[in-house]
């Protein structure tokens, strides 16, 4: 993980050593697992409670000098496919006192320090709360939580060390709560679907949208718990 100071402004991110050594790791990997997959192949068919028997004999009955390579190419082809998602996926932030700007894949955000009230990790997610306690970002791809809180801190940012300053004001949902009105509790119902497919595009959308109509969401697992829009609290440094 590189973090860096250039002109006033902190990056963090994967260092471009960092990142060779991720392609030379995985591609190692890859390649060596398509080397050996002949024998392991074998192996498995001796075990009686495999479940892939036909593919694994494909594999062995194939066995030959031209397919150890070919498998081995293969293997180091996934390996780099691999480390280019990790570093894709990654979060990069460059922070300075006027502003801060975040990275990951084709996804750049820009937030003017007098916009932020409140910033914290959920997990691996960075979270970043308005004035008016609405969320303007939250992110996934946090590898190395403590250079990003250093970085905020060391710029004057109002770092929430305890995490969300208000997690004792979340509520979990259940179907047709009293206390929110039916398009709240109608997003909830859809967003809890999304959860349980997995599907990550309707997962964030609906978050938006429950923003837009003043809701805060976070989830554990596909339970989820809300709380209305308000202003934060002085966050800790």
């Amino acid at each position: 993980m590189e973090i860096a100071n250039r002109h006033g402004v902190t990056v963090t991110g994967y260092s471009p050593g960092a990142k060779i050594g991720m392609y030379a790791g995985f591609g190692a990997a890859g390649l060596a697992v398509g080397y050996m997959l002949p024998r392991i192949a074998d192996w498995a068919l001796r075990l009686p409670w495999f479940p892939f028997e036909d593919t694994a004999r494909l594999i062995h009955s194939l066995d030959g000098p031209h397919l150890k390579w070919i498998l081995a190419s293969l293997g180091l082809l996934a390996g780099f496919v691999l480390a280019f998602i990790a570093v894709w996926e990654s979060l990069k932030a460059a922070i300075s006192n006027h502003e801060v700007i975040l990275e990951q894949g084709n996804n750049r955000r820009t937030f003017p320090r007098r916009d932020v009230a409140s910033v914290f990790l959920d997990g691996k997610e960075l979270v970043i709360l308005g004035t008016s306690g609405h969320e303007l970002v939250r992110m996934p791809g946090v590898e190395h939580p403590e250079d990003l809180a250093e970085a905020f801190q060391n710029h004057g940012y109002p770092w929430s060390a305890d995490g969300d300053p208000f997690k004792d004001r979340y509520r979990r949902w259940v179907p047709d709560l009293p206390e929110l009105p039916p398009s709240a509790n109608a997003l909830l119902k859809a967003r809890e679907r999304a959860l349980k497919e997995k599907n990550k595009k309707d997962i964030a959308e609906l978050r938006e949208e429950l923003a837009k109509i003043g809701y805060i969401v976070r989830d554990e697992g596909i339970n989820q718990y809300w709380r209305p829009v308000e202003k934060p609290p002085v966050s800790k440094k």
